[in-house]
């Protein structure tokens, strides 16, 4: 897998929810509202005409990856790049993971199929992140992608090591968001998804300013 066999597999996946798209709407009414946005507790709470609902969708993955095309000659620090590349190509795939999923929720309010849109998207959120983690502890310093800090932006030890502990963790909340979207109750799942992802984002900040402080006080002269 590289950048130009994941931009072709990009080009193909908004090639078919753009057809996907364009299909459901021909054949359902002309009045139609769908949901573009659902609430931490799973219900729809911004609806849109057909056509904008279906076709976003398409619309934000073609974007996206259109950013990690580009993120290469974005990127200030590409040789921390150049060595993150299992971060930065296993990013893309994880979000396309997610605005598919998101296709198909749209999709299946469309057609009626009465899928359980917020089990669906945890689980993709959750694949998302154990794919994010499992690379984040080999990654090095960048501005455009990673755990960007202020701290872990200014010392490559505070980077490292604070990705070593953010891709665990990360690991962990994305396997608990697929367990939880299998088998926790629906009405638990949106504060079990808030306490995994905010664990998850919230601990290695911290960890990241502590390293750093105790890295300057080993750079002060004593005495």
């Amino acid at each position: 897998m590289n950048r130009k066999s994941l931009a072709l597999a990009s080009t193909l996946l908004v090639a078919t929810m753009v057809a996907a798209a364009v299909a459901i709407g021909l054949a359902t009414p002309a009045d139609l509202m769908l949901p573009i946005h659902w609430g931490i507790d799973g219900t729809p709470d911004r609806l849109a005409g057909k056509w904008t609902a279906l076709l976003l969708p398409p619309l934000f993955t073609a974007l996206l990856s259109l950013f990690f095309y580009t993120l290469p000659a974005l990127e200030p620090r590409r040789h921390g790049l150049g060595r993150s590349q299992g971060l930065y190509l296993w990013g893309w795939v994880g979000a396309l993971i997610v605005f598919a999923a998101i296709a198909v929720a749209v999709a299946s309010e469309a057609l009626g199929w009465q899928l359980p849109v917020p089990r669906l998207i945890t689980v993709a959120v959750g694949a998302m992140l154990v794919l994010i983690g499992n690379q984040l502890g080999k990654s090095r310093s960048m501005y455009l992608i990673g755990i960007r800090t202020p701290w872990t932006l200014a010392s490559e030890e505070v980077w490292i090591r604070t990705h070593r502990l953010g891709g665990k963790l990360m690991v962990v909340a994305g396997a608990g968001l697929v367990a939880a979207a299998t088998l926790a109750p629906q009405g638990a799942l949106a504060a079990i998804t808030l306490a995994l992802v905010a664990l998850a984002a919230l601990i290695p900040v911290a960890f990241s300013y502590l390293l750093w402080r105790r890295e300057q006080r080993g750079d002060q002269p004593s005495g």
